[in-house]
């Protein structure tokens, strides 16, 4: 089996030289440089387990530190430095950083990551080993929900139209619609958000001002739902019963949220159901 770039790899040591060691594994050689042999005096046949990547010059190299992040294992990791025309770097526990491309960035270099902000992020081998953010298909889930109306640290991983994608450190994906924003938001930063709804399909929250999010917790709570439903088969007239078992709210607490929904225009009323209204105006139904 050839080496594997991106990975940790079992090795032979072949020989030593006068810098390093060549290492091998069946018909595949690789230079070990002294300074990453972890001042380990090697002797030929030894075997080592090397993590292989490209050095600064673009040649394949092994190091025997290990690295925070492989091609099979992402990671939360930290930025070191900022280039606006290449992107960010990351380190990466070796003696190499790890490019994020500015082309993966949003083009407004205000929303890019700062110095020490910490990112999740896969690596990918494409010529040379870089790193992706990471999106929904590489987050393991987590069978824990967060318990709704409940605060939590998360990092903001992508900016949309629609809203923004959080990620707390335990994996749990959090979208906050743009009508629960306030304010402007960069890649990498740390928020503390509110769970406004939990539901099969993920988590809501919002990012408005903690005491205004104390004034409308119910109606941030309806308006999730909007968000993820479209329409709401309630209005104020409902069954009680039915609005204590979908929304675990009495009927003057829903009355109330719908009021403050409604003052804000963000909703509207038609034949026993309510509407979401979007920015522009218009009604989705």
């Amino acid at each position: 089996m050839p080496i594997k770039i991106g990975e940790i790899n079992r090795l032979t040591v072949l020989r030593p030289t006068d810098i390093g060691y060549m290492l091998a594994k069946d018909n595949d050689e690789v230079f070990l440089h002294l300074n990453d042999s972890m001042h380990q005096a090697l002797k030929p046949n030894d075997t080592v387990s090397a993590f292989i990547y490209y050095d600064n010059k673009g040649r394949v190299a092994a190091t025997l530190k290990t690295p925070l992040i492989t091609l099979s294992k992402p990671n939360w990791l930290k930025v070191t430095g900022i280039n606006p025309d290449l992107g960010v770097f990351l380190e990466m526990g070796i003696n190499k950083d790890l490019l994020l491309s500015k082309d993966d960035l949003p083009l407004d270099f205000l929303l890019w990551p700062e110095k020490d902000d910490r990112l999740p992020v896969t690596m990918k081998l494409k010529g040379r080993l870089i790193a992706k953010l990471m999106e929904s298909k590489d987050i393991t889930p987590t069978n824990v929900p967060l318990e709704q109306k409940s605060t939590v640290k998360a990092t903001v991983i992508k900016l949309g139209k629609q809203g923004l994608n959080l990620l707390t450190a335990e994996h749990h994906v959090i979208f906050v619609h743009q009508s629960l924003i306030k304010g402007r938001y960069r890649i990498g930063q740390e928020v503390e958000c509110k769970i406004t709804y939990v539901s099969e399909k993920g988590h809501s929250g919002s990012l408005i001002e903690p005491k205004e999010v104390l004034m409308y917790d119910d109606a941030n709570q309806l308006l999730s739902y909007l968000i993820q439903h479209e329409m709401m088969p309630f209005d104020a007239d409902s069954d009680p019963k039915r609005i204590n078992q979908t929304f675990n709210l009495s009927k003057k607490a829903f009355k109330r949220a719908l009021g403050a929904l409604y003052k804000q225009r963000k909703i509207r009323f038609a034949d026993g159901n309510t509407y979401l209204i979007n920015q522009k105006g218009e009604n989705n139904e």
